[in-house]
């Protein structure tokens, strides 16, 4: 028994310093000090296309189920409320100013839930467009990448 309590604390104390001895310091990926603070990217614009006008771009997904982005400004539609959902006054119709634009999708509206004149509800969890639907921003990848997304 004694022996073999002895052999184990051998062995620990062993590893202990010879793990210690052979430890360096830690190097960070990006280049720097790991005690260097990260730098914030520079802010990004965001289109400042107009809905409705000239001719609508719609961005392509990258996967199957991506909610579709937003390919125009939205700072003058937020806040988005319950009450006033700027989103809903042209994507609940097919043509605007003959233009066809994006509709809303069935998903977002109550399946038990109807307005008086038979039409159907938004989903109260689905008011919150930019939840989901972000504006995209004119910008390089950070890293560079071969991935390639959904094609028509």
């Amino acid at each position: 028994m004694k022996k073999t309590v002895s052999l184990t604390l051998a062995t620990l104390v062993a590893t202990a310093v010879i793990g210690c001895a052979t430890t360096m310091a830690p190097t960070s990926m990006r280049g720097a000090d790991v005690m260097t603070a990260d730098k914030a990217p520079a802010l990004k614009q965001y289109s400042e296309k107009t809905p409705g006008v000239g001719t609508p771009q719609l961005i392509a997904r990258n996967y199957p189920t991506q909610p579709p982005m937003v390919p125009h400004n939205i700072e003058k539609y937020v806040p988005l409320t319950v009450e006033e959902n700027a989103c809903m006054d042209c994507h609940q119709t097919e043509e605007i100013r003959g233009q066809k634009i994006p509709q809303i999708g069935v998903s977002h509206y109550s399946k038990t839930v109807k307005a008086k004149d038979g039409k159907p509800v938004l989903e109260m969890s689905r008011f919150q467009c930019d939840s989901c639907h972000v504006p995209q921003a004119d910008a390089p990848p950070l890293v560079e990448s071969r991935f390639v997304g959904l094609s028509k």
